[in-house]
Order: structure tokens, then sequence, then C-alpha cells
């Protein structure tokens, strides 16, 4: 079975971010580049590829804050 989620790490400012593996191919195949969210650095490191997500949000811990999840404590 494919993955779904696939968890990339910024060689420039170290930052975490989760994509959609359909979606990354989708823009690679159009010519495209992947880029950080964070900075715009093209730099990105894969890290590891999974089908849940909980799994990418495992380094950290999370609350609910009005709302909405905030990240608590990172390791």
């Amino acid at each position: 079975m494919k993955e779904i989620y696939k968890i990339c790490i910024c060689g420039k400012c170290g930052k975490t971010y989760v994509l959609i593996n359909d979606k990354v191919e989708d823009t690679i195949k159009k010519g495209k580049y992947i880029s950080c969210s964070h900075c715009g650095s093209q730099r990105a490191v894969k890290e590891n590829e999974t089908s849940d997500l909980r799994k990418c949000m495992d380094h950290s811990s999370y609350k609910k804050v009005r709302g909405a999840i905030r990240q608590v404590r990172q390791e």
C-alpha cells in the first residue's frame, strides 16, 4: 500500500513539515519544485513516509486551545 503523508525537514531553517504524497507527485510532474512553507528554501530532506498522521506528530506534545491544536513541547 502506498503511503499517504511525506515528512520533510528544511535544510535551511530545520523546521518539519508534512506533505501529501499525491500532491507532491503532481507538483513534480508539472515541472515545479517543493519548498519549505516557513522560509521558502528548496532544500528539503525527506525524513519519513507514513499513512498515519499521528506518527508525524509523535515527537511533540500538542493540546487544544480554543478549538485549534497548538504545539506545547518539542523534543
